[in-house]
């Protein structure tokens, strides 16, 4: 809970909504960032995938970058494993990542589009 939630009586968002809710947020900040760029932590983020030609290397890289940014960026969760997922465009690449949140099983869909470098979370399920 951030510091101006304690104030805001508006809000009735369960405790763990809000908590999930930051989740995902710092997922998308973190996975949205790209490496080098728009933060102090030069390792943060996705790094440039213009080297990259063919979309399983891109697959792989992604996979991987995501996987470390969540590690050592959000310890909120406890990554299980990253899961290709099909798609009907090249452009996109999709991937469950499966993880544990703080005493609770939880998958999270979320797609990370190569087409703009963005990444964002599809779903999630309680």
């Amino acid at each position: 809970m951030t510091f101006f939630d304690k104030f805001d009586r508006k809000s009735r968002v369960s405790a763990v909504d809000r908590y999930l809710a930051s989740i995902i947020e710092n997922l998308n900040n973190i996975l949205n960032t790209k490496k080098g760029f728009g933060s102090i932590l030069g390792e943060m983020g996705i790094r440039d995938l213009n080297e990259f030609r063919s979309r399983d290397d891109i697959l792989s890289v992604v996979m991987e970058e995501v996987r470390q940014n969540i590690e050592q960026y959000e310890p909120r969760v406890e990554l299980v494993d990253i899961i290709a997922q099909p798609t009907d465009s090249m452009f996109v690449l999709s991937f469950k990542i499966d993880c544990i949140v703080r005493k609770n099983a939880q998958s999270l869909q979320m797609v990370f589009d190569t087409f703009f470098s963005k990444f964002h979370v599809e779903n999630f399920q309680g």
